[in-house]
């Protein structure tokens, strides 16, 4: 009786935190991919505020931002894992495309590139896990 309990609390706060969990990762994922950046361009001779470091900050930071959001959402989620992932992907499309408006409003083209590219990583992930090569459940 008291596992029980147990189990119905767990997944209620599961619940309760998968798109807090989500929003968290996302950001993390791309703070992460962003301070290996600046240490392997700079160690490469790259500078990091040039047209080259520009291009790979906001490609591999966004395309791993939006993947984040849909894959660790799906996985704290306690149930229904698949249908959560479409959702989240859903909702990280959304945000993506209400973000790329005023990007596009004021011409900040690294913006517009980085809205893409998260749109990418949210596709990426969602298609994989549609065919099944991502393993979720």
């Amino acid at each position: 009786m008291m596992e029980d309990n147990k189990a119905k609390i767990v997944a209620v706060l599961r619940w309760l935190a998968f798109v807090p969990g989500a929003l968290l990762s996302a950001w993390l994922a791309w703070i992460l991919i962003n301070t290996i950046g600046r240490f392997s361009l700079g160690y490469g001779g790259v500078d990091p505020d040039s047209f080259l470091g520009q291009f790979y900050f906001n490609t591999a930071g966004h395309a791993a931002m939006g993947t984040a959001f849909v894959y660790v959402g799906a996985k704290i989620a306690p149930a229904n894992r698949i249908i959560v992932a479409y959702c989240m992907a859903g909702v990280g499309l959304i945000i993506s495309g209400f973000m790329l408006f005023p990007a596009i409003m004021i011409k900040n083209y690294w913006a517009i590139w980085g809205g893409i590219c998260t749109i990418g990583g949210v596709g990426v992930v969602t298609y994989a896990i549609y065919k099944g090569e991502t393993e979720i459940e």
